[in-house]
């Protein structure tokens, strides 16, 4: 029921999905990192796969091994895998010790979305787990993270941002 409240209560205060074609500012990115870094900027020939997840969401911790799994099979050559915590209000201690416990802990970038969710805002989080692909700052797809496989990933770090259409107002 927690699960389902929570869920709940993030949809509602979280209205609008990002789409495809917006522009995502660097300004938004989460400032706390438990492992990695954020980008210093949006290179136009890298990747980036934003999962979005919270602690208490089993859906999510289900899609840590998926999405490790893809990042061992795609890491490298611009693609970058980078697991946002949304709608906790933990530390870096207690989701560095969360992680650990996991049965299959990522070993791509974590990092913490605790600015009100900046992020999560930014991006449109409606509902987790949620996955985003930016390209040069454009959001390029969106989607459940279990939806995600290796020729989607490789699909999409070949799309140029100039063919994705801006945003419809």
């Amino acid at each position: 029921m927690k699960t389902l409240a929570l869920s709940l209560l993030l949809a509602l205060s979280l209205p609008v999905m990002a789409a495809i074609g917006d522009t995502i500012s660097k300004d938004v990115l989460p400032q706390t990192w438990v492992a990695g870094e954020a980008p210093q900027t949006w290179p136009t020939d890298e990747l980036y796969i934003f999962e979005c997840w919270a602690t208490w969401c089993r859906p999510c911790l289900e899609a840590f091994p998926h999405m490790e799994s893809l990042w061992q099979q795609v890491k490298g050559d611009g693609v970058h895998f980078v697991g946002v915590n949304v709608a906790d209000r933990k530390t870096v201690e207690e989701i560095q010790a969360f992680m650990v416990r996991q049965p299959v802990p990522p070993t791509y970038a974590i990092a913490i979305d605790s600015r009100v969710s900046d992020f999560a805002r930014a991006v449109g989080v409606r509902g987790i787990p949620m996955a985003y692909a930016v390209k040069g700052g454009k959001v390029i797809w969106q989607g459940n993270p279990h939806s995600l496989k290796p020729a989607k990933i490789r699909e999409l770090a070949k799309t140029e941002t100039a063919d994705v259409p801006p945003a419809q107002p």
